[in-house]
């Protein structure tokens, strides 16, 4: 059994009332441990909506989720669903609880009961894992935004999750914050080991995932690797996603008939095959 197991999951908003809103439709999905997924789709696709069923802030209308063969809905379970699978969410400021960084950081683990010198240990380790050790005594409203959403993330970090669940972590963020998170995220996934699942719409985040899930109206429409996704760009545009900028100029040069083999994704290798063309 995989870490993360969805079977034929339905989600509505009303769902007793007349005007229901369907945001899943039989969802299935398996994510194993150490997997770095990223999950594409236009907004009111159901993505966010996984996000907070992942840890159970949500419950399936019909269907089950399990963490380590855990279900979601197991009330008797629910802290052990949440010490496994962290959420991170859009707004940091949403997630921020206390007046100086490390009381912030520190405020999962007290709540998990962990011990006063263990969690010392954590918060300290989880501020470094994410670069923000030096500022452990500031005040969060200070920072920058990208330096708040590392916070947040040593928050959960501290709670020594599994799989971290991020959703949209850099829309309200400048390049330079969005950087900074993303580096952040793919050492925790290489140099940890925690499951990472990263719902985004920028296109450069979901090509540095090992594994892209696109969905559109509440169904998954394709899961493969980036290559795979990426390459199919009539199928991304259909849907109304972009796709990295190299690939949208290297599609557009093979629509204008030059010998073009391939999609690349990332702006080396584009600028490889441009130097490849022109010789």
């Amino acid at each position: 059994m995989a870490f993360i197991e969805v079977e034929n999951v339905h989600f509505s908003y009303n769902p007793n009332e007349i005007n229901v809103v369907e945001a899943l439709d039989g969802v299935n999905l398996s994510i194993e441990q150490g997997e770095f997924v990223a999950i594409l789709g236009h907004n009111g696709c159901g993505k966010s909506t996984m996000a907070q069923l992942f840890n159970g802030m949500l419950a399936p209308t019909a269907g089950k989720i399990t963490i380590s063969g855990v279900l979601t809905t197991d009330e008797e379970k629910q802290f052990e669903v949440r010490s496994a699978v962290g959420l991170v969410q859009q707004n940091p400021d949403n997630q921020m609880v206390a007046g100086i960084v490390e009381e912030d950081v520190a405020f999962g683990p007290e709540n998990l009961g962990v011990p006063p010198l263990e969690i010392r240990q954590r918060v300290d380790e989880a501020l470094k894992t994410v670069d923000m050790y030096a500022y452990r005594t500031h005040a969060p409203h200070k920072l920058s935004g990208g330096q708040k959403q590392r916070v947040a993330i040593a928050g959960i970090i501290a709670m020594e999750p599994k799989c971290i669940v991020l959703d949209e972590p850099t829309a309200m963020l400048d390049p330079r914050g969005r950087t900074e998170v993303m580096e952040t995220i793919q050492k925790l996934n290489r140099e940890n080991g925690i499951t990472i699942i990263l719902i985004t719409h920028y296109m450069d985040e979901a090509v540095q995932a090992g594994r892209v899930v696109v969905m559109d109206s509440g169904h998954i429409l394709k899961d493969g690797t980036p290559k795979e996704i990426f390459s199919d760009v009539p199928f991304l545009k259909k849907h109304d996603l972009d796709v990295p900028q190299v690939t949208e100029l290297m599609y557009r040069l093979k629509g204008a008939g030059l010998p073009v083999a391939d999609m690349p994704l990332e702006t080396e290798e584009g600028l490889r095959m441009l130097a490849e063309l022109i010789q």
